[in-house]
């Protein structure tokens, strides 16, 4: 709690550092689990895991040892090894403990915190490998779950799992591993894997999904997930061999895009249609933009409207802003410019608020959430943001 007010983190993450859960696959699969090196001096100057060829990874990625990976491939102003032990001193040199966290919790104000992956660090990524066998991969989502649950058990009335699936799937599988990660590891979202090339999201063959969702009482998560290749940002892509400039242009739109795709095609292919009780966030991209392209969708989805000669369809029973309202949420950043004119024009009611804890380019945690706070909006715009909407979204899992 600060100041008064309750806060629910709605988007942070974590990360297995030094790769441990690669101890939680299962006997079947032992033997073609990753294989990890730990050396006592990576990319941050202290211990790391490096990746050895394996199955899963036959040309390893990078070694781990960072809370973002991405940050030290593409350099910058600053090395990441020179201010991250600074701006998380306490969490850095416990290896990104979740004893850690919680006492960094408790040092800013946070009461709890939604802990979605980090890819490029301790998980190595394996959601994100694709052309390897099925089987391996739902192995690997198990065995990273099974230790995400461990992780947040720490406390779990403050720390709350996030299933992160692989892009490679198939539906049966996809809702198996929902069904167990929801039902047995409480976890307390999804996030969408990438959908397969010749499977959009409004294809029905992901409607069993959509129907766990509903049943289970569960949101489904895009944190900057890709709508389609190419991800809007390839043309910037990869980071380390495009000019520094162009590095940062990527980085302004390529989450806020994507989400706002997202969020494109669930409401105008009519996936939130025919699934009114499903929630959908949108995290990691700001919430400035949900005014602005709520109107645009209106603008060409509505008879009435201007534009509306280019929705090529039936016209959907409600308009693109009022199936956002129903269902859907969009996390902001505590220093975002243009937070107070989205309450201003009345989106309040579907902000959530989040950290982007531990990346090394999301806010000094000491400014996280006071940039929130001495935002100019009404108090009970913060009250909804930092705490109640992230209830709504997440559902009473999130209070227990």
């Amino acid at each position: 709690m600060k100041d008064g007010f309750k806060v629910i983190d709605a988007d942070a993450h974590m990360q297995d550092e030094l790769a441990h859960w690669v101890d939680y696959v299962e006997p079947e699969y032992w033997d073609r689990r990753p294989r990890v090196e730990i050396i006592e001096k990576g990319k941050l100057g202290k211990r790391a895991a490096v990746v050895l060829p394996c199955e899963l990874f036959p040309e390893p990625p990078q070694s781990t040892g960072n809370a973002q990976g991405a940050g030290v491939i593409r350099g910058g102003r600053s090395e990441a090894k020179d201010f991250i032990p600074k701006k998380y001193p306490d969490a850095y040199y416990d290896e990104w403990s979740a004893q850690s966290r919680i006492r960094d919790m408790d040092r800013f104000g946070w009461d709890k915190m939604v802990c979605i992956s980090s890819n490029a660090t301790g998980s190595l990524g394996w959601s994100s490998v694709e052309g390897r066998d099925q089987g391996l991969l739902w192995a690997m989502a198990r065995a990273w779950h099974n230790w995400c649950r461990d992780f947040c058990d720490t406390d779990p009335t403050r720390l709350y799992m996030v299933a992160d699936m692989p892009n490679q799937h198939d539906i049966e599988g996809l809702v198996a591993e929902t069904r167990r990660v929801i039902g047995k590891l409480n976890a307390v979202t999804v996030i969408m894997p990438k959908p397969r090339k010749d499977r959009p999201w409004e294809d029905s063959a992901y409607d069993p999904f959509f129907r766990l969702a509903e049943e289970m009482d569960f949101p489904v998560s895009f944190h900057g997930v890709r709508t389609a290749d190419p991800h809007v940002g390839a043309r910037y892509q990869p980071r380390y061999l495009v000019p520094g400039q162009q590095v940062a242009l990527e980085h302004t739109f390529a989450f806020p895009f994507e989400n706002m795709l997202s969020l494109g095609h669930l409401i105008y292919m009519g996936v939130l249609e025919r699934f009114p009780k499903m929630r959908a966030s949108f995290l990691e991209g700001n919430a400035g933009w949900v005014p602005w392209w709520l109107a645009r969708l209106d603008d060409h989805a509505v008879a009435s409207r201007r534009q509306g000669m280019w929705f090529d369809a039936p016209v959907l029973p409600l308009a693109p802003s009022e199936y956002f309202r129903r269902q859907c949420f969009a996390a902001c950043d505590g220093d975002e410019g243009s937070l107070a004119g989205v309450t201003y024009l009345g989106w309040e009611d579907n902000i959530v608020w989040n950290t982007d804890y531990p990346h090394v380019d999301a806010p000094d945690p000491d400014k996280a959430l006071p940039s929130l706070l001495a935002q100019p909006i009404s108090d009970d715009a913060k009250k909804k943001i930092l705490w109640d909407n992230a209830v709504k979204l997440y559902g009473e899992r999130i209070l227990s």
